[in-house]
């Protein structure tokens, strides 16, 4: 297993739906910790990189519906 950190960037605060959607994805089978910076405005995504790419992995954030501001940071 390769642990990455990957940062990204929020176009918005999350609200509490999104969160919801944060704790789901960690049923997602690579998606190892999802933590928020001070200041909500930044996710950061620890993944095995094995399993998956820095593209699948923001694709994921995605289709869950959370408010990526773009590429990540």
């Amino acid at each position: 297993m390769t642990k990455i950190q990957l940062p990204f960037h929020l176009s918005a605060p999350l609200d509490e739906k999104q969160m919801g959607r944060i704790a789901e994805l960690y049923g997602t089978y690579g998606i190892l910790k999802i933590s928020i910076a001070a200041g909500g405005q930044d996710l950061i995504v620890e993944y095995d990189a094995t399993r998956f790419t820095s593209d699948d992995v923001e694709a994921s954030l995605a289709r869950a519906g959370l408010p990526l501001a773009g590429a990540p940071v």
